[in-house]
């Protein structure tokens, strides 16, 4: 009865050893990666300020190369001066029928302007420069430049003390002749001679 009292105490013994042998245990889970809280927050957008408008001009608002000024106008039959030296005349207003030379020009009545310049002044003066314009009536229309064969513009330079002429045809019918208006220009920013009067 011993014996069989320690082999059942044994049994039981070892059924337990068993049992707790079989018995999982929960493995500890993996230990999850600690992230790290930020250190610092994301810098905030700059703050960009408006762009500056345009700051309105403050110069002129008119057109900057204006034609430069006409001195009082004198007769066909007068000298003109700049009082700088510089004179004009005019020397023979003359109605011819113009013959038109390329394009754009229109073969008709006409009149041919021989003008003078004097130079008294000490140094040479170039003629390069020169402008010389017709308009008629007293609402001063422009009467378009003619290419006649006539013609002869202002051209090269006038020595000091010296004098030189240049011829202009002008398209211009015979009965706007009655009051003329010749502006002379001796070079660019030089204030017109003007010349006025009858042509007809």
């Amino acid at each position: 009865m011993l014996i069989a009292a320690v082999v059942a105490v044994l049994l039981a013994i070892g059924g337990s050893a068993d049992q707790s042998a079989s018995v999982p245990v929960a493995s500890s889970p993996a230990a999850s990666p600690t992230v790290a809280a930020p250190t610092s927050t994301a810098p905030a957008s700059a703050s960009v300020a408006p762009a500056a408008d345009t700051p309105e001009p403050t110069g002129p608002t008119e057109e900057a190369d204006e034609p430069p000024p006409s001195l009082s106008p004198v007769a066909l039959d007068q000298t003109a001066a700049v009082g700088n030296g510089i004179g004009a005349e005019v020397v023979s207003l003359e109605g011819i029928a113009g013959t038109a030379i390329g394009p754009g020009n229109v073969s008709g009545p006409a009149l041919r302007v021989t003008v003078r310049l004097t130079n008294g002044t000490a140094e040479p003066v170039s003629l390069g420069g020169v402008a010389v314009e017709l308009a008629w009536g007293p609402e001063l229309v422009p009467a378009s430049p003619l290419d006649d064969v006539s013609a002869a513009p202002f051209q090269g330079s006038v020595p000091a003390g010296g004098t030189a002429e240049g011829v202009y045809v002008f398209s211009i019918a015979e009965g706007d002749r009655a009051e003329v208006t010749l502006s002379v220009g001796y070079q660019a920013g030089a204030p017109f001679l003007v010349f006025t009067g009858d042509a007809s």
